[in-house]
Formats: structure tokens, C-alpha cells, sequence
């Protein structure tokens, strides 16, 4: 005898079974109650409340779309806007628009007007070759006649954005700030990065029997993309206190140093501290602190301290007999020692290479001031046994800031590198780049860790 199959609907199961559990949900779960509106939020701190920490973001300042840079040409005008006031050339920031318009004082006869953004490397060989690269070369058309009755608005807006990089070959690069620097010497004489605007007006005939007539306007401006470090700069000066008591804010290089002059002198040790970070702000002065060890003798020699011929008397000092070497006692074991072979510097060193043709070239960006800390070497009792060749430790502390005609920090693209450095040079050298001891890579960067405080608000002299 056959048995029939027995058919099971599971979809109609399935249904079934949600729909139970749905229902036991909805007798089960409590009454829904909207929840109160959030509180307002404020990045600054209220009353009792302080901030833990703060990272700053990538975006900067804004621009004020009201400052423009006016270039004013025989019969027509270029504005920027968003330019800061009282700049001699306009610059713009990594991922800014660049726009503004052109006017004209007799918009009728123009039938066209196109605009070009070009940049360009150069770099200029000893050979009188030069090597040029296209950074940028993008074009379009603001306005064009299409019948003869049309006129040409008197102003004609763009806006543009430059490129974050280029293409050479099958490589792409950063795009290079604005840059120029001659005498390279060796194998090269010049290299610049540069960029400009090119808006070309073609005018309408006068005449049946003349012909349209194409002016070209250029306008210059600085690439300059701005940057930040993701950390404060130590704002403590670089004495040995601060370094001790905050190891972890300060970087230190150390090295030994003899005197080649003098080869049985024993060498003696240089350190050099800088902020942690080495990531710098150009606007901000950078604190450094320099301690040289070793015995007296090779210190003299090395550093070549400079000491009054006829230093002051003390009534203290006058009961004392003269030391053994013959020199005065009293004040002058208490003057600052002021070297003359130490100096901290900033260094930019630009390098240059071309198919196997390469050059180097070492910049001063920066001179540091300098103080000496106590303890200060004792002269008193040179010639006293071994005292002159008992170990000494000799500090200074100062500060480092770049000229503020240094826009831009170090950058890399196709066949041009700029680092720089603070050194620590020992030495008389003619040349500086001999006597350099110590050396640290560091990143310059346009703007602070935090943004400044905005100007004081005046309205009829009465600060609001």
C-alpha cells in the first residue's frame, strides 16, 4: 500500500513565527519616552571646566573675501580676492581657490577673454642649458561672443584651484612651493619655482580694415603651502633645569670633538638640545641648549674664550695674592664665558642632481643668541697643579629664529631636495659648514601649533 508524501509549508511557519515573537515584544517592552535635547556645545571651556587637551586641525584661518590685491593694467584690472593687506605679491595655501575677476574699461570691444595658470621649474645648468619642468599649465575660456550683438560684461569672474601635484614621466610629484636661489655653483647656476597668471583679452577690429587685437595680462603669485606641527613647541628656555626635570621634551646629538691643531689635547664632548618635536614653526623662536665637558686646558684652546685685558677688583679680591699664571684674581673668575669658535645655526642645505650631475649648497636661515648659564669656567686657578686639567662643563641657552623672508620650509620634487638643520658649530673656520659638530634634521613649518588670538575689536576707539 503507497503512502502519500506529507507537503510542510515552512515559509508559511516562518511567517507565523515572527509574528509571535513581534507580538510578545510589543507586550513586553516598556513604553518609549523621547529623551530631553542634547546640551549646546562649546569648543571653549565653561566655568569649572578646563581643557585636557587640544589637536589642532588641518584647516587654518580663514580669509577675509573683502582684502583684495588690485593689478591695475592700461585698460584693464585683476582682482584677487582673499588676499591679506599690504602684500607686495599674493600667495596662496595648498587647496585654496583662487579667484577674483578682471574689468574693463571698454567692455564693448572685447570679443574674448581666456585665462592661463601656469608654474614652472627652471633650473639653469653652468652650460647655459636650461632644464624646465611644467608644474601647472591648465587654461579656460571666462567669456566668449557668440553673436554680434553681444558685450562683454565689465567684470568677468574666475575661480580655480591649483593641484596638490605633477606628473614628469611615469612619476608624480608634490607640487614645489615658490622658490628661487642663485650661485649654486658646480654643475648649476640657478633654480626657481614659479607661477603666474596669464589672462589674455582679444579685442574686436576698429576698423573694416584692421584686425583683432590680442592684449595679454600676467599676474604673479607665491605657491605656498602652509603647514602645522601636530605639537606644541616647548615655549621653556633650553636650560639645564627644564632638561632635567622634562627629559622627554627635549632631543639631544652629541659628539666628540679634539683639537686638530693641537692632537695631544684630550677631545672634548658637545651636546646639543633642541624640542622634541623638530617639527618648527617659522613665526616662533626655538629654544636650544648647548653644554660642552672636558678638561680646561683643551676648552681654552678650542673655544678661545674671550676675557678682559684689565678686568675690575673687588675689596674681596685685593687681600689675595695673584695666581701662579700671573692673572688677575677678583671679578674676573665670575664673567661670562663668550666664545668665539660656537655658534648654533640653521641650516638649509639645497641639493641639486641632474643626470649624475649634482650640487650642494649650505644657507644661513638663522644665528642663535646665545647666554651662558652657570657654572662659567674658572680662570683663577689655571697654572694651580692639575688644575687646568680638571673636567669642566661649560652651558649656554638661546634661541633660533629664521629671517621672515623665509616663506616656506624644506620640500623634495623631481631633481631638487631642501632640508634643513640645526647645527652646532666649533670652530673658526672660514667656511662655517667645517666646524659643524652637531647636527639635527628638523621640519619648518608656516604656521604655529595653535592659532593666534584674533585682533581686538574696536568700534569708535571703545575696545567691544
Amino acid at each position: 500500500m503507497a503512502v502519500s508524501p506529507v507537503v510542510v509549508d515552512r515559509e508559511s511557519d516562518a511567517a507565523e513565527l515572527c509574528s509571535c515573537v513581534l507580538s510578545a515584544l510589543t507586550h513586553s517592552l516598556p513604553p518609549y519616552t523621547p529623551s530631553p535635547p542634547a546640551p549646546s556645545y562649546s569648543d571653549h571651556p565653561a566655568c569649572g571646566e578646563r581643557s585636557l587637551h587640544y589637536a589642532a586641525g588641518a584647516r587654518f584661518r580663514p580669509r577675509d573675501p573683502a582684502s583684495t590685491f588690485v593689478k591695475q593694467f592700461a585698460k584693464a584690472t585683476v582682482v584677487l580676492r582673499g588676499q591679506e593687506p599690504n602684500v607686495r605679491t599674493p600667495w596662496y595655501g595648498r587647496d585654496e581657490v583662487i579667484s577674483g575677476f578682471v574689468a574693463f574699461q571698454n567692455p564693448c570691444r572685447v570679443s574674448q577673454v581666456d585665462i592661463l595658470v601656469e608654474g614652472k621649474l627652471d633650473i639653469m645648468m653652468a652650460e647655459g642649458i636650461s632644464k624646465v619642468s611644467t608644474l601647472v599649465n591648465s587654461s579656460s575660456t571666462l567669456w566668449k561672443r557668440t553673436s554680434p550683438n553681444d558685450c562683454c560684461p565689465e567684470q568677468v569672474d574666475f575661480a580655480f584651484s591649483l593641484p596638490e601635484s605633477y606628473q614628469s614621466g611615469d612619476a608624480t610629484y608634490p607640487l614645489p612651493p615658490s622658490f628661487h636661489e642663485l650661485d649654486l655653483g658646480g654643475a648649476f647656476l640657478s633654480i626657481r619655482s614659479s607661477y603666474r597668471i596669464r589672462v589674455t583679452v582679444t579685442k574686436s577690429p576698429k576698423t573694416r580694415f584692421s584686425f583683432e587685437k590680442m592684449e595679454h595680462l600676467f599676474l604673479s603669485f607665491d605657491y605656498l603651502p602652509r603647514s602645522r606641527s601636530s605639537d606644541p613647541t616647548t615655549t621653556l628656555p633650553g636650560c639645564v633645569a627644564n632638561i632635567k626635570e622634562l627629559p622627554n621634551e627635549w632631543y639631544q646629538v652629541t659628539s666628540i670633538v679634539g683639537v686638530e691643531t693641537q692632537p695631544r689635547l684630550e677631545p672634548v664632548f658637545s651636546n646639543l638640545f633642541v624640542p622634541t618635536a623638530r617639527v618648527y614653526p617659522l613665526t616662533e623662536p626655538i629654544p636650544f641648549h648647548v653644554e660642552i665637558s672636558g678638561r680646561r686646558e683643551t676648552l681654552r684652546a678650542l673655544l678661545s674664550t674671550n676675557q678682559p685685558d684689565s678686568p675690575p677688583t673687588s675689596p674681596i679680591s685685593s687681600s689675595r695674592p695673584p695666581s701662579l699664571s700671573g692673572m688677575p684674581v677678583g671679578l674676573s673668575c665670575l664673567q661670562k664665558c663668550e666664545p668665539k669658535g660656537l655658534s648654533v645655526y640653521i641650516v638649509r642645505q639645497i641639493r641639486v642632481e641632474i643626470k649624475k650631475k649634482k650640487t650642494l649648497k649650505n644657507i644661513i636661515l638663522a644665528h642663535g643668541d646665545m647666554e651662558s648659564v652657570p657654572p662659567v669656567m674658572d680662570i683663577c686657578r689655571c697654572g694651580l697643579g692639575d688644575a687646568c686639567v680638571t673636567p669642566e662643563y661649560l652651558s649656554w641657552t638661546g634661541t633660533l629664529k629664521p629671517s621672515p623672508d623665509v616663506k616656506t620650509g624644506g620640500f623634495e620634487t623631481e631633481f631638487v631636495k631642501v632640508t634643513d638643520y640645526v647645527a652646532l658649530a666649533i670652530g673658526n673656520s672660514e667656511v662655517p659648514w667645517q666646524d659643524i659638530r652637531n647636527s639635527v634634521g628638523v621640519k619648518l613649518v608656516t604656521d604655529s601649533w595653535e592659532d593666534p588670538e584674533p585682533e581686538l575689536a574696536l568700534h569708535d576707539g571703545v575696545l567691544l
